[in-house]
């Protein structure tokens, strides 16, 4: 009596059997590692950021691998610590001094309250209650903020935690870039030139998308806070750089802003002024969108403004913040592998 496989079955069974193996082991380590994939995320795309800086460390100033990394790393959080102290110092103190303005002008603000009041009646809206439902609001909203201190602290304490394990994955990933590319190369099926290609690709769309949207953000910022500070808004730098930040919202952008400080104008009777910031602030942005900004993140993306907007917009909406960088890097590799696909099928034809 014959006992085992046959000689055809058993290395497919062998084969099915470590395949299942290794995806069932896959699947339970992609479970752990959840709560950590966007840590894993951000840092490989810090890397991909600080590399260049990484060689020329190690390369044309001789230095280890351990100091050119630490180093690196210790550039960037200077990089990004020393403007945010400036801007944040300047924000209090803007803040500062708007507060102390409304305290000081009672009359002014009510004022203003009636001129609301007085547009809020030619449209036939009523404002009778309207004093007792924002006081409401008010005291709802500080009940909310204070049973929410805890877990607001409790946020932040895990942000500094996840930027600390960030920058820690990033040391890791500059050291020892080149064992986790050949690791990587020797389990990935591709052929090595086409998964040169998508990680290349990655790379270039990646660093050229950061370096661009921060080049953006910084032109939109004093772009706006020298249109506040020209047209007489006080805090231009605050409204300067919430103009900045809202540029990365989709959509309505800097709208959000602009709008406001417009209807501010208006309302205190001011027109010229509401005209000014406006057109100021729309001329901008179509120069912004329509020029400066698609040759620079277009230019060194590689790729359609139209893309850029879709995978922007696409990107936000499936991973958040990071969609801003992950969207149009995965339409870049799309390209890439749909080139690949055609040239599997005319290697076969």
């Amino acid at each position: 009596m014959k006992t085992g496989f046959p000689a055809t079955i058993r290395p497919m069974l062998i084969v099915g059997t470590t395949l299942a193996v290794v995806l069932g082991l896959l699947f339970l380590l992609f479970r752990i590692l959840q709560p950590f994939l966007f840590i894993f995320l951000a840092a490989f795309i810090l890397t991909v950021f600080l590399h260049p800086l990484f060689e020329y460390l190690q390369q044309k100033l001789r230095l280890s691998k351990p100091i050119s990394a630490i180093t690196s790393i210790f550039v960037f959080i200077l990089a990004v610590s020393i403007p945010f102290s400036i801007i944040i110092t300047l924000l209090v103190d803007e803040t500062r001094d708007v507060l102390a303005f409304i305290g000081a002008n009672a009359g002014v603000r009510n004022e203003l309250t009636q001129a609301v009041y007085g547009y809020l009646n030619q449209w036939g809206i009523s404002t009778k209650n309207i004093e007792l439902e924002v006081n409401t609001y008010v005291v709802t909203s500080l009940r909310f903020l204070s049973a929410s201190l805890t877990a607001i602290l409790s946020q932040t304490f895990g942000f500094i935690l996840n930027s600390l394990l960030t920058l820690l994955v990033t040391f890791y990933l500059l050291m020892h870039k080149e064992a986790v590319s050949h690791y990587v190369f020797s389990v990935n099926p591709l052929r090595q030139s086409d998964t040169v290609r998508l990680v290349s690709r990655a790379a270039e769309v990646m660093t050229a998308a950061i370096r661009g949207n921060i080049i953006v953000i910084a032109i939109q910022t004093v772009l706006g806070g020298v249109g506040f500070a020209i047209f007489g808004l006080s805090s231009p730098v605050l409204l300067g750089v919430l103009y900045g930040a809202s540029s990365l919202i989709p959509v309505v952008g800097i709208t959000l802003v602009w709008l406001p400080a417009t209807a501010y104008f208006i309302i205190t009777g001011n027109l010229t002024g509401g005209i000014g910031i406006a057109a100021w602030c729309i001329i901008s942005n179509l120069l912004m969108d329509n020029v400066i900004s698609p040759k620079i993140v277009s230019g060194g993306t590689r790729l359609h403004p139209l893309f850029i907007l879709f995978g922007v917009l696409g990107g936000v909406q499936l991973f958040g913040l990071f969609g801003i960088i992950l969207g149009p890097t995965i339409i870049a590799l799309s390209f890439i592998a749909l080139e690949m696909y055609r040239q599997l099928l005319k290697d076969n034809t």
